[in-house]
């Protein structure tokens, strides 16, 4: 619903429909939540393209009436086709790979079509058409005759309209000689003028999978058509001809001269390779080599293992100098050691019985004594000879890794001398190669050349002559259209998709699920009071308090089921059920507050309830309006006069809804907000909740205002108000995280004005039974007065 006074835009009621979940305060750092689900959901597409159908079927129109019109402008085109084949050159001029790498395979004769495709478009060919076929004077290649389209006739009408306008004139001013151009110079430049025309009137396409390739030229005239397509086929012809032929020539004189001068390099190349193996005695070069690698490959295996048994002798050496030898492995692991402990162990523990029981003078004693004594001697004995075992075997392979390494450094000596006459040997042995294997391909390609001098066999071969054509190939209306209604429909869902992403406005339940983390109370359906222009001030304020009093004219309309709905929701809003003081506010201006305040306290009332209605917007009240009330005395009566709260209760007043009363905003005040912080609203409250069971604040909105924060404290529960397709998601983004900044117990919110027949809204309208019809109040309607309460 809307307390909008704007008597032209429909008055609106807010929708109810949700659960309502446990009251909490609402905290702001989960707003802009984000669902997990990211795919893509096409009913949602489907709900924007209904809803701007408008949009897109104008779109549409625009675009193929524009197509029609252009196509009904248009001169007719005839083209004319003619087909060739077209294959690969494959003899070449040299016999070796060139400096840049050759290119085989599938992207090579895409490459080589390509280049042939614009040889036939290029200016050269298209001038040497003209030239054979005299056409430098033909008017439809000079322009005289054009083709026509609605922007070309916009433009011819501005240029006719500024040669009106503007005075005549030849050149930039009078005086100035400019020198006339020869005939000569003139042909030249129409020749150059039709070449260009020709160019853009030729189009090359390649049949699939085959080397034949359909060349095409346009015109006003079939019959030009068909002589400029042959034209350009048996030009293009000639002129493949005319370029072998010039390539052969030139490739002949070129290998000529090089023959002769790579001759010279070849025998200068074989003299100072045979010089320099006889000089530096390096015949058997290569063998030398490997003997000398062979010999230093066995020397550095020989050196490796050498190296890695010292490095485990030198950790022994180490225990060794550390009086550690129990430790060595070869100590450790060997069986004579472990065989002599054995037995001393053995011998020790009969020691240890017999000295139980016998002194050691005892000749049984004595021999054990002796024999414990000799087993330690021979144990000693032992550890010591392989000590040193491991430290003669350590200075033994200390020499020998030392002479492994003077022998490979003697090696490595020889081997880099041999190496730095090798490679002065190798650059002259590849050069030699190099200017042999250069001389030899020449004079091959030579002999080739000589041989086949008098043959030219071209790659191009005609297939199909160019005939005239019958019918004209454009313009082709179906096809404009069919693409003029592609392409609208596609400019239309996209300015459709477009509009819909500027919207910023609220329009359905999920916009505010994603925008805050608090539950959707209900929606309230659009209601639309028709109204004449020529209907009195008096009839329109009559609509509008029809509106506020829905709930009461119509019980049985579908809006006052929403409003039943919203109660509900609001008893399972918190654990102790429906709050007892609730507070209605909004973002801004307009959305519904107030007829939502109404309705609400009326649905109340009529399940049984003593309700209070408060009108706490002190800057613009609207309710004693709605109930035919004076402002005064009221809310800031009650609250100036607070001490005498218990005998003044003509501020409240009774209504035509039983168990409903209302109690204005009261008296102006210069500082509402400090009215409302007053400790004496405190009071006022709660000598209401002894009296009534519930109270229902009609607040300001929050943006710019601190009215409803100030409220927002001294009741039970917060409800804010948004008008559907009115309320900006950052308004109310920015209200909800005021009210979060205040600790305010927001219970959910509404959203009222939901227009059910509009696409968006197919979904909801489903829940909503058909209710009666809902017609303007019948004579015998509760009349929507209201007396002062006793």
């Amino acid at each position: 619903m809307s307390d909008n006074r704007d008597n032209e835009q429909p008055h609106h009621l807010q929708p109810v429909g949700q659960s309502g979940q446990q009251m909490a305060v609402y905290d702001p750092s989960v707003q802009g939540r984000v669902d997990d689900d990211e795919t893509i959901d096409l009913r949602e597409y489907w709900r924007i393209l209904v809803k701007r159908k408008w949009t897109v079927i104008g779109v549409v129109a625009i675009v193929v009436t524009a197509a029609l019109l252009s196509s009904l402008l248009m001169v007719p085109e005839y083209r004319s086709s003619a087909r060739i084949e077209i294959n690969p050159e494959s003899s070449r001029i040299l016999n070796y790979q060139d400096f840049a790498p050759e290119q085989q395979g599938w992207n090579a004769t895409s490459i080589f079509y390509s280049t042939q495709f614009e040889i036939l478009k290029s200016g050269a060919l298209a001038e040497q058409v003209i030239r054979q076929e005299q056409l430098q004077d033909q008017p439809e290649l000079l322009g005289q005759v054009r083709q026509r389209s609605v922007m070309g006739e916009i433009r011819s009408l501005f240029r006719t309209v500024t040669r009106a306008i503007l005075p005549g004139g030849d050149g930039p001013g009078e005086g100035v000689e400019r020198s006339t151009p020869s005939a000569e110079q003139q042909d030249e430049a129409k020749i150059r003028r039709a070449a260009n025309a020709l160019r853009s009137r030729i189009s090359v396409q390649r049949v699939e999978e085959s080397r034949l390739v359909d060349v095409s030229v346009r015109a006003f005239d079939p019959q030009l058509a068909q002589q400029l397509a042959n034209a350009v086929v048996e030009n293009y012809r000639q002129m493949t001809m005319q370029r072998r032929y010039d390539s052969g020539s030139e490739a002949r004189e070129f290998l000529q001269e090089q023959l002769q001068d790579m001759r010279i390099q070849l025998e200068r190349a074989d003299q100072a390779l045979m010089d320099f193996a006889r000089d530096k005695n390096v015949a058997d070069l290569e063998d030398l080599l490997d003997r000398a690698r062979s010999a230093i490959d066995r020397f550095s295996d020989r050196k490796n293992e050498i190296d890695e048994e010292l490095v485990q002798l030198e950790s022994w050496k180490n225990l060794i100098e550390q009086g550690r030898t129990e430790h060595l492995d070869p100590i450790v692991n060997s069986e004579s050691v472990d065989q002599l402990e054995d037995r001393l162990v053995e011998a020790r523990s009969e020691y240890a019985e017999l000295s139980q029981r016998f002194q050691d003078s005892y000749p049984e004693v004595q021999e054990v004594l002796n024999r414990i004594e000799r087993l330690e001697a021979e144990l000693a004995a032992e550890k010591e000879q392989m000590v040193e075992g491991i430290l003669g075997r350590y200075e033994n392979l200390q020499a020998q890794a030392e002479s492994l390494d003077e022998a490979i450094d003697e090696r490595e000596s020889r081997m880099l001398a041999l190496n730095e006459q090798a490679v002065q040997y190798n650059i002259l042995q590849r050069e030699f190669e190099t200017n042999r294997e250069l001389y030899d391909g020449l004079l091959q390609r030579m002999k080739e050349i000589g041989v086949a001098s008098g043959i030219q066999e071209n790659n191009i071969t005609l297939i199909e002559e160019a005939m005239a054509a019958g019918a004209p190939f454009k313009p082709n209306v179906p096809r404009n259209l069919a693409m003029a209604l592609v392409i609208g429909l596609m400019a239309g869902v996209g300015l459709a998709l477009v509009l819909e992403f500027l919207d910023s406005s609220i329009r359905r339940v999920e916009d505010i699920e994603r925008l805050v983390d608090r539950p959707v109370l209900g929606m309230v359906p659009l209601v639309k009071l028709r109204q004449k222009e020529s209907d009195s001030d008096k009839k329109a304020r009559d609509n509008e308090r029809i509106v506020s009093h829905y709930s009461a004219v119509h019980p049985n309309s579908s809006v006052s089921e929403a409003f039943r709905s919203l109660r509900t929701s609001l008893m399972f809003s918190t654990p102790e059920g429906l709050p007892r003081t609730i507070m209605l506010t909004s973002s801004g201006m307009g959305e519904g507050k107030t007829t939502t305040a109404v309705n609400l306290a009326t649905v109340l009332a009529q399940n049984g309830s003593r309700v209070l209605l408060i009108d706490a917007d002190l800057r613009k009240p609207r309710i004693h309006r709605d109930f035919n009330l004076f402002r005064s005395p009221g809310l800031t009566n009650r609250i100036a006069l607070s001490d005498n709260e218990g005998r003044d209760h003509s501020a409240i007043h009774a209504t035509h809804v039983p168990d409903m009363f209302i109690m204005p905003s009261g008296s102006a005040t210069p500082s509402p907000a400090e009215m409302l912080s007053s400790e004496r609203l405190a009071k006022v409250l709660d000598s209401c909740r002894r009296a009534f069971d519930y109270i229902i604040m009609d607040a300001p909105p929050t943006l710019g205002l601190a009215d409803s924060m100030i409220l927002a404290r001294q009741v039970d529960g917060v409800v804010v108000v948004a008008r559907a397709a009115r309320t900006g998601k950052e308004n109310f983004r920015v209200a909800m995280k005021r009210l979060a900044q205040v600790k305010a117990p927001v219970l959910g919110v509404v959203l009222n004005g939901v227009d059910l027949d509009s696409p968006e809204y197919a979904y909801y309208s489903s829940y909503y039974y058909n209710y009666e019809a809902e017609e303007e109040p019948a004579e015998d309607a509760p009349k929507l007065g209201s007396s002062s309460a006793s």
